[in-house]
């Protein structure tokens, strides 16, 4: 199994201020402090996580180049300078929200790039890119779910963070499978993808968590009731995690590609004009 042949990786520049829209909606989702603090979580490691990415990345095209195709060459390279892009994006989001005072948000972000020098320095580059394998699923996948899989998701969410959505959707969707495919062109064992599969899901759920609880104690709301509402959202019947669980197994079945499913053909449905509108260029298979 291999990409589309039609598959185009474009790196897309975007410029919102997401400082006034905080000002304005601070609980986008909904108007909702339990989910929005979940997103503001999740997206507050992306800064580093997407540093680590690429940082994978570069380190075994660069230690196995002989064994790779020239195509997946040219789409890690384009893969770095969407990551690169996206990176700047989530870094502007938790400045925001800093200036909103959630000081500890830097502090998380200083210890998040010490993990990350540590692990370049330490833990082998093919090991690094099994857990950015596993990450760039977990993007893809939940990209799909909030365009498609999860009907009115996106009609809940406040512009210009609507926006922003989308357009990381639209990227992650495109390079779901470059990391994967390096991973096995430089010739990765099924068990280490496993193992770092498993590794990048402990991680980010420690992590995710204890921003998400930060960020509700900061506003006085950790009390009984979001307690109950974040494990349902996170953990319940119609949580976040029921709704990846099967793309989440999916990932460890052996012969397991990425392009097994083709999500593109959602991406557009709905969200042309917004793309027109902050000149986003849009994939020519829509």
């Amino acid at each position: 199994m291999k990409s589309p042949e039609n598959l185009k990786i474009i790196p897309r520049k975007l410029t919102i201020d997401l400082t006034e829209a905080l000002k304005d909606k601070p609980y986008w989702l909904e108007n909702d402090p339990v989910k929005t603090h979940f997103f503001n979580a999740l997206q507050s490691a992306f800064p580093e996580g997407e540093r680590m990415f690429i940082d994978s990345a570069r380190d075994v095209r660069d230690r196995y180049s002989d064994q790779l195709s020239e195509e997946l060459k040219e789409q890690i390279k384009l893969f770095i300078k969407q990551e690169a892009f996206h990176g700047v994006h989530h870094e502007e989001w938790n400045r925001a929200l800093t200036e909103r005072g959630y000081d500890k948000i830097a502090t998380y972000s200083r210890w998040f790039r010490e993990q990350r020098l540590l692990m370049k320095n330490r833990v082998p580059p093919l090991y690094r890119l099994a857990m950015t394998a596993a990450g760039e699923h977990f993007t893809a996948i939940t990209a799909r779910l909030n365009i498609h899989g999860d009907p009115g998701f996106m009609e809940s969410v406040d512009r210009p963070f609507r926006d922003l959505i989308l357009y990381h959707a639209i990227e992650e969707i495109e390079h779901k499978a470059v990391c994967f495919d390096l991973y096995q062109q430089a010739g990765g064992s099924y068990f280490t993808r496993v193992l770092g599969a498993v590794s990048f899901t402990f991680g980010m759920i420690s992590h995710v968590r204890g921003i998400h609880i930060y960020l509700l104690k900061k506003d006085g709301l950790w009390n009984r009731e979001t307690k109950k509402q974040a494990r349902k959202e996170v953990w319940g019947r119609d949580g976040l995690v029921r709704k990846l669980l099967p793309d989440i197994i999916d990932y460890l079945r052996p012969g397991f590609h990425p392009w097994e499913t083709d999500d593109r053909k959602w991406l557009l449905r709905d969200f042309s004009e917004t793309l027109e509108e902050y000149g986003i260029e849009a994939p020519e298979y829509a």
